[in-house]
């Protein structure tokens, strides 16, 4: 009531030892936030608990030793530290397996010099159960060791490096040498253990610079790059791989696996691979490229992992919707959080072969419109995990590829799922588990034109061997850059060991040839010109009638409503060239690009007398501007508001309406928008953002822009909460 006060609890979890600043805020729907602060010690992490009940009857006799445990520290914050699990957000104690941990324990008396003590470790996860011995005075040994300094008692655990992940119910007992009493010092600890890429006896263990670590494990921000071969970026994504949501996800999804299975990362990320996608179990996310997403969220509108994962795991159902790159930034999540060393991977021009015949079949019409065709997608992103495969010959273990987006039911098993498939099995074009075929089709297929005759009839005009498979990229270590792996998954185009194209060159290009040509720095908004290159081979002169289509086009490679087409006839000199160009105004696309900002060009060329036909292709990705960010100049703090500044610049002629800014947080920070209504022709706009942030730590500031003209302007910028 008014004037009244209400008294309640705050209950606090998860705190590290050391000083905090507590601060409390308070909401009502008639006042604004009003806040509250103190500063608390947190002493010990509820590490230190209060032993199980002794038996009854215990040790007796003069000889026997006074055992007799008043007290439990399972050392969280040290033996996280170790094990790089410190960021985990449960008050689980969360240890890598392969690896030692200790408990400490307390005697109500020192116990006598020399003392023998028997320690026993269970651990219990589903059916499985794990015993572990030691039995040694005062020193360490491997696996366990118990060690005995006046009324401290160390007990040091090491479980296999083979261990099943999950969750585990440990029982600590501990025993007199010379007795068959026992202690139940603690019963029922729950703990997570996770695989061990630092550990040389786990399968996942990672070979190469430990410091790479950093980034393919505990790196919970980062870029996944999508776009064309010739125009990318590296889109924003939030792994929060240490969220509680993401680690309750990752046991529920592991509860579904064979216990037996559990072990193995092959297996795990196996079956990781079909339930990151809905397609036949229920999975995480559900695909849609359709354009339609009633009912649910944008594939465009994600910015990271963890808003996914704590709907999942609020509601067990599928989340709608996610495209390529959300279902690898989900799985990137997934895999980092159990301790594999993930990334995300984008091919360029990656083909989709649906007939296991390493070739994809394009059929135009003569005027270069399509009139069939095999999907060939812009880009599409994929996932590498790092494992040995002993069940493979030696030297295909390391960066395993992983596909959880639903394309095509794997051959080797079903469902839909891709992987682990040895990535320089890819490179040898050898048939080994899992999915090879599918993805080497994917980085090296040939692409086969043809062109369809009046008659009904088809030929074959140009066999391009390398077309697809283009700058392959993933996000370099320790930085915000590309680096381009294509050469890890093919050998070098015109290479000795790569087909030599010279082979492939059919009759119609021994006589001629055509190229198109556009500049790819081409911002939405702005006209520009394609230009078609046609140049006669042979030495007598010969009339050719040029055409160019330009379709707009999904990132599937889906087409679109066409932009423009042009017909020209020219008349070419024995050995000659000459260029056809096009303009294409901002009015003949931004009409009909409906939320894709990619254009296909095609170019066809015909001689007079029907013996010669080329065809060339190329596909413009229009660039749209940034989003700029501003923070403020002190930074931001945790639980403390704050103004973010974004602005943007209309890059169209045309007055942009229903203007909105959105601050996405992935659980860091409140959410917030601001809408700012008109936004003048070539105007730029500015807008403050008011937030809280919510947790400590480092992330990626994401900031969209929407309008009804205009999506998926996006701005990012690194940040720390302190």
């Amino acid at each position: 009531e008014g004037g009244g006060t209400f008294h309640f609890p705050v209950v606090i979890t998860g705190l590290v030892l050391g000083k905090h600043q507590l601060v409390v805020g308070v909401d009502s729907d008639s006042v604004e936030l009003v806040t509250g602060e103190a500063e608390v010690e947190v002493v010990e992490k509820i590490e230190s608990q209060p032993p199980a009940p002794a038996p009854a009857d215990g040790p007796s006799g003069s000889d026997a030793t006074p055992l007799e445990v008043t007290g439990v520290n399972f050392n969280i914050a040290k033996n996280e530290s170790e094990h790089h699990t410190h960021l985990y957000d449960t008050p689980m104690l969360v240890v890598r397996r392969g690896q030692k941990f200790t408990v400490t324990l307390t005697n109500r008396t020192a116990l006598p010099e020399g003392a023998v003590l028997v320690a026993r470790a269970s651990f219990m996860l589903n059916p499985v159960s794990l015993t572990f011995h030691t039995r040694k005075p005062n020193s360490f040994e491997v696996d366990t060791v118990v060690s005995v300094a006046g009324r401290e008692i160390t007990v040091d655990l090491c479980t296999p490096g083979n261990t099943p992940i999950g969750r585990y119910e440990m029982t600590l007992t501990l025993g007199v040498n010379t007795s068959n009493d026992v202690v139940v010092v603690h019963d029922g600890l729950t703990l997570m253990i996770l695989f061990n890429p630092w550990c040389k006896e786990d399968t996942c263990y990672y070979g190469g610079d430990a410091s790479h670590l950093e980034e393919y494990v505990l790196n919970n921000k980062g870029l996944i790059w999508v776009g064309s071969s010739t125009s990318n970026y590296g889109r924003p994504w939030q792994f929060a791989q240490f969220q509680k949501d993401s680690l309750a996800v990752l046991l529920y999804l592991l509860d579904k696996m064979k216990t037996s299975d559990r072990g193995d990362p092959i297996m795990v990320t196996r079956e990781l691979s079909a339930l990151v996608n809905s397609q036949d179990d229920n999975g995480v996310v559900t695909g849609n490229w359709s354009g339609d997403y009633e009912g649910g969220t944008s594939p465009l509108s994600w910015t990271g992992s963890a808003s996914i994962l704590a709907e999942y795991n609020r509601t067990k159902r599928p989340v709608r919707y996610g495209q390529c790159w959300v279902f690898s930034g989900v799985q990137t999540t997934l895999l980092r959080c159990t301790g594999i060393a993930a990334r995300s991977i984008t091919n360029f021009s990656s083909a989709h072969d649906t007939n296991f015949n390493r070739a994809v079949d394009k059929y135009y019409d003569q005027q270069g419109n399509v009139t069939a065709q095999d999907s060939i997608w812009n880009f599409h992103v994929w996932n590498e995990a790092y494992m040995s495969r002993p069940d493979l010959p030696k030297g295909f273990g390391g960066w395993q590829v992983l596909d959880a987006t639903p394309q095509e039911e794997s051959p080797q098993g079903g469902g839909y799922r891709l992987g682990p498939t040895p990535r320089y099995a890819v490179k040898l074009g050898q048939r080994l588990k899992y999915d090879v075929e599918f993805v080497y089709s994917e980085v090296n297929a040939d692409v086969r034109y043809y062109m369809r005759q009046e008659d009904g009839s088809t030929d074959l005009i140009w066999n391009d061997t390398s077309a697809v498979g283009k700058n392959i990229s993933t996000k370099a270590v320790g930085g915000r850059v590309r680096e381009d792996v294509t050469l890890d998954y093919k050998f070098a185009e015109g290479s000795t060991l790569e087909r030599i194209g010279t082979a492939n060159t059919t009759e119609s290009q021994k006589q001629m040839s055509i190229h198109l040509d556009v500049d790819d720095n081409v911002e939405i908004g702005s006209p520009f010109t394609v230009a078609a290159k046609v140049t006669n081979k042979l030495g007598d002169a010969r009339l050719v009638s040029v055409s160019v289509v330009g379709r707009a086009e999904l990132y599937t490679g889906a087409p679109g409503q066409r932009v423009t087409i042009s017909q020209s006839d020219l008349e070419l000199m024995g050995g000659g060239s000459q260029s056809v160009e096009v303009k294409v105004e901002a009015s003949d696309y931004l009409r009909i690009l409906e939320g894709a900002y990619f254009i296909r060009f095609t170019a066809v060329a015909l001689s007079s007398d029907k013996q010669a036909a080329v065809l060339d292709t190329t596909l413009l990705r229009l660039k749209t501007p940034d989003v700029d960010i501003t923070v403020p100049p002190g930074g931001l703090q945790q639980y403390r508001p704050a103004v973010i500044k974004v602005a943007v610049r209309n890059p169209l002629n045309s007055t942009l309406t229903g203007g909105q800014f959105v601050l996405h947080s992935e659980g860091l920070l409140q959410e917030s928008s601001a809408s700012v209504g008109r936004v003048g022709p070539r105007a730029r706009v500015e807008a403050e953002l008011e937030t809280l942030p919510l947790r400590k730590g480092s992330f990626v500031l994401v900031v969209t822009f929407s309008c009804d003209q205009l999506s998926d302007l996006m701005g990012d910028q690194d940040a720390t909460v302190v």
